[in-house]
């Protein structure tokens, strides 16, 4: 990883989806090693404690906790924002990579699969800005960074159709952040992220380890090149950009 850069001291950072060995995980550890206050959250209890445990240990000092979080569970997101914000202070940085998905057809999918779907890859989301955005208004700032996919512009590749719809609605939740977060320093930004090697994909090796040789770079990204641009969004590096979706495919797909 990068040596840090940014220096987060001061702010505290939630991440969701956090316990994870991908996306989520590497956010956490970034922004830990940038000196944030880091909140990690996820549904798996054992993981959570574990993730928080191997980042304290590699960041002596570094003020790391976690909570069970599901972020379709809007009772929990109140419980768990309330704590942090009791215990840490309020939050700076969001930071939204929760998410599910289930393969099928349009025509084959259960509806609880589809509703569980965009419960936690898109409703989750609104609901967590929203408990967070006022402190941000009245503090004057802050960053919410949505991790998305190019999913939203491939249609779900005739597979994943929930995840896709969730994650194009994601893209525009983003821009009525960033719309109605600007006049009060808040930035909203998103990552299209392509074909990213964690256990999603070990999983279905099969059918998605071959894309690599369709990418330009022929390889899969990584968890950490992710957080790399998470970090770099949320950071006054980027301070001029908001409402964005930042394509982070390997040119997997370079369409707008």
């Amino acid at each position: 990883m990068s040596a840090a850069r940014y220096g987060f001291g001061g702010r505290v950072a939630l991440v969701t989806g956090a316990a994870g060995s991908g996306i989520g995980r590497a956010c956490a550890r970034r922004l830990a090693a940038e000196g944030a206050a880091v909140v990690v959250t996820d549904v798996h209890e054992g993981r959570t404690a574990a993730t928080v445990a191997d980042l304290q240990a590699e960041f002596p000092g570094a003020t790391v906790v976690g909570h069970l979080l599901d972020a379709g569970d809007r009772d929990r997101i109140d419980a768990v924002v309330d704590a942090v914000t009791t215990d840490l202070g309020p939050i700076d940085l969001l930071v939204n990579n929760a998410a599910v998905n289930v393969l099928g057809l349009v025509v084959d999918y259960d509806p609880a699969d589809w509703d569980r779907v965009l419960a936690v890859d898109l409703t989750g989301c609104w609901y967590l800005a929203k408990r967070v955005m006022p402190g941000m208004i009245e503090r004057g700032g802050g960053s919410v960074v949505n991790v998305s996919s190019v999913a939203s512009a491939l249609g779900g590749g005739g597979t994943e159709g929930p995840y896709a719809a969730a994650k194009a609605g994601l893209q525009s939740l983003t821009r009525t952040i960033a719309a109605e977060g600007g006049p009060f320093g808040i930035r909203a930004n998103a990552i299209a992220v392509g074909i990213v090697w964690t256990k999603f994909v070990e999983k279905h090796a099969d059918r998605l380890a071959p894309e690599a040789e369709r990418t330009p770079l022929r390889r899969l990204g990584q968890p950490e090149e992710i957080a790399a641009v998470v970090a770099w969004l949320a950071s006054e590096e980027s301070s001029f950009v908001t409402g964005a979706t930042i394509n982070a495919s390997g040119g997997w797909y370079m369409g707008a």
